[in-house]
């Protein structure tokens, strides 16, 4: 069941209406598939990303754990003709390098975890259907442009951030610089509707004369 949703908030871009950035959502469709872990915690914050990169993913899904008596589908995380990678930074990650791309034989299901540090590292750990796939983790790189949420470490990216890059170096940088400037659309919006920012300073795609009416 889908959470509920304010009537005053865009039903797929979850901003206020005036605000909606639909039309800046790209359609990406790229060899990679993703698969997006999200704990049931994340349904309901409109701050979460990884909705977002679902919604400018074609070939993506998300998938619902930490229900209570309803267990999450694990159907397709591995299967034949594909590489399955979980995208988390465990101890013996492989770092995601243009080189390491270079040596996959087949397309990947890029699994990713969308919760708190201490739900995913539980939920990684201990969920059957995840044992035997490997890890990868993302190089050093650019602090997060995210600013909705604060961040336990300077290091720490959001969700569609992480998925960005990792897509950058398994696809191509079009892709990455895609999801990238949707995502400084809905930091811009929401800036401004918090009052952070200025509508000059919103230079993606500026601030819709309909909001500040």
């Amino acid at each position: 069941m889908r959470p509920f949703i304010s009537p005053h908030r865009c039903p797929r871009c979850e901003i206020r209406k005036p605000l909606c950035f639909c039309s800046w959502i790209p359609a990406v469709s790229l060899k990679t598939r993703v698969i997006i872990l999200m704990h049931t915690s994340e349904e309901v914050l409109t701050s979460n990303t990884a909705k977002l990169a679902a919604n400018a993913l074609v070939n993506s899904e998300i998938r619902i754990h930490g229900r209570q008596h309803d267990r999450m589908n694990t159907e397709g995380l591995v299967e034949d003709g594909r590489t399955s990678l979980i995208l988390f930074p465990s101890p013996h990650a492989k770092v995601l390098t243009p080189e390491f791309a270079a040596s996959l034989s087949q397309p990947v299901n890029l699994i990713v975890p969308d919760a708190s540090w201490r739900q995913t590292t539980k939920f990684v750990r201990h969920e059957p259907a995840l044992r035997g796939i490997q890890h990868v983790k993302l190089p050093a790189g650019l602090p997060s442009s995210y600013r909705l949420r604060t961040q336990s470490s300077e290091d720490n990216l959001c969700t569609l951030e992480a998925i960005a890059r990792a897509l950058g170096i398994l696809e191509s940088s079009e892709a990455q610089m895609e999801l990238e400037r949707v995502l400084m659309v809905l930091v811009e919006r929401t800036l401004w509707s918090r009052g952070v920012l200025k509508a000059h300073q919103c230079t993606i795609a500026g601030i819709p004369q309909e909001a500040m009416n």
